[in-house]
């Protein structure tokens, strides 16, 4: 299982790091990614919310972890590798239209 999971990792992380806003460093044993969310332009809670109602896609705001973590979002990896790429797939398609709407 460990090498399921560090496949399951490093494919969550590469993709996401290829969407714009979204910074990750790989992470060295979580089954979670720490996720810098600041080029966004909006704030963890914000994008929480938006991730959640329009591509239906859950993490936790950074702030619920501490004062650092207020650029952060905390995603699980977990999930089978087929829900993580169409999660990404997800997350991908609302962040284009973020910058579609910032670009008008």
């Amino acid at each position: 299982m460990v090498g399921e999971f560090k496949k399951r990792r490093d494919m969550f992380v590469s993709r996401l790091n290829r969407i714009p806003g979204f910074r990750c460093q790989t992470p060295g044993g979580a089954f979670y990614a720490w996720v810098n969310i600041e080029d966004t332009g909006r704030s963890a809670e914000e994008v929480q919310q938006l991730l959640l109602e329009e591509a239906g896609v859950a993490a936790i705001a950074g702030a619920a972890f501490g004062e650092e973590g207020k650029n952060y979002l905390r995603f699980s990896l977990v999930s089978a590798p087929h829900l993580l790429e169409e999660a990404l797939d997800r997350i991908e398609r609302v962040a284009r239209g973020w910058r579609a709407a910032v670009s008008l």
